[in-house]
């Protein structure tokens, strides 16, 4: 269990038992326990030191909270009748059966304890124990192509530290750079991504059944001015447009570094030409690697904004959108992890004259 440190109960006891045991077996679990309590260990490394398996432990150490001395002399095995709910200890080993891999439907959890701990809980007291115990959280995971090079993080931080290191020997100041990502979108009026509750059990939302998207691109800045357009398509020409806009929107700014990925028309000659006669500093993100660009959880959010309206027309779509722009681009928060990761560490941003 690493990084949770467990709790030994009834500690003079146990000190006084360990000084007087003299069957072989239960001195073998007084001795683990003291080490437990007196050293705090990896759990999963201790067990291997004692030649025991984890769960084993670890029932050794519930047995003894629960039933002190008594409780080490019963079988690990043999105890019959119904068992008492998850205490903490409880909850604290089957934490660390749930980091064993990332993503846990709740019928597994479910089958997980009952299997763990011989107990069968509803699937609603499942949520519950996962949300208001285990802090965990119910999402739809981001999902990851498989080409994404495994150390994908690692390759945005050097380009990111190439810019910053060429914008540091321009004698630049943080606040006189700006910084930000652009992405692109085409939200569909007859998208259905929210969730809502409602006292019918299969509630029905009216829809305008007739097909139309707005193809939407956007700089979402965490230091700057953000800004959002509407392209007629992804060519060269609409993106140096958008460019310019980006310009124009953050003209108290000496440098603009903007991190994007690698559309073809992003890498287009004349559109690194044009960023460079404006000042625009592009990063380009690691191949098959959306989720290092923040702006892609905005665009979740405004879908799910946009999909509890009933929506008539593509102008009615662009409004939509404009106003959920507008309110979501103001957040720092779709970014926060980003900038733990990229910018608040060891970083040449970080080195930047203030």
């Amino acid at each position: 269990m690493k990084g949770d440190r467990l709790v030994i109960e009834r500690q003079p006891e146990l000190q006084a038992h360990l000084g007087c045991e003299i069957d072989a077996k239960i001195r073998l679990k007084l001795a683990f326990l003291q080490c437990v309590a007196r050293f705090h260990p990896d759990l999963e490394t201790l067990c291997q030191a004692f030649g025991i398996a984890t769960p084993t432990g670890y029932w050794w150490i519930r047995n003894w909270n629960q039933l002190g001395y008594e409780g080490l002399q019963e079988s690990d095995c043999g105890k019959t009748g119904r068992r008492p709910l998850l205490g903490d200890i409880d909850i604290v080993y089957l934490a660390s059966l749930l980091k064993e891999k990332s993503c846990w439907t709740t019928q597994e959890v479910l089958e997980l304890i009952k299997a763990t701990f011989g107990i069968e809980y509803s699937h609603d007291q499942v949520v519950r124990i996962l949300r208001k115990r285990l802090k965990m959280h119910l999402n739809k995971p981001f999902v990851h192509d498989y080409r994404r090079p495994p150390d994908a993080d690692a390759i945005l931080r050097e380009r990111l530290e190439e810019v910053f290191k060429t914008l540091k020997n321009k004698n630049l100041k943080k606040n006189e750079i700006a910084l930000g990502f652009v992405d692109e979108t085409s939200p569909q009026n007859r998208a259905n991504t929210m969730r809502l509750w409602s006292f019918e059990s299969s509630p029905v939302a009216i829809r305008n059944t007739d097909h139309f998207k707005s193809n939407t691109i956007g700089f979402y800045a965490i230091e700057g001015q953000s800004c959002q357009a509407f392209l007629v398509d992804s060519k060269q020409e609409s993106i140096q447009e958008f460019l310019g806009q980006i310009k124009a929107a953050n003209l108290d700014y000496k440098a603009i570094v903007v991190v994007w990925d690698n559309y073809t028309s992003h890498k287009a000659a004349s559109v690194k030409d044009v960023a460079e006669q404006l000042g625009i500093y592009l990063v380009f993100l690691p191949s098959h690697s959306p989720d290092l660009n923040p702006e892609e959880y905005l665009w979740k959010s405004m879908k799910r904004e946009i999909s509890k309206s009933f929506i008539k027309t593509e102008v009615e779509m662009r409004a939509a959108i404009t106003k959920a722009w507008s309110s979501l681009s103001s957040r720092l928060s779709f970014a926060k992890h980003w900038i733990e990761t990229f910018l608040n560490s060891e970083s040449c941003y970080s080195e930047l004259c203030v």
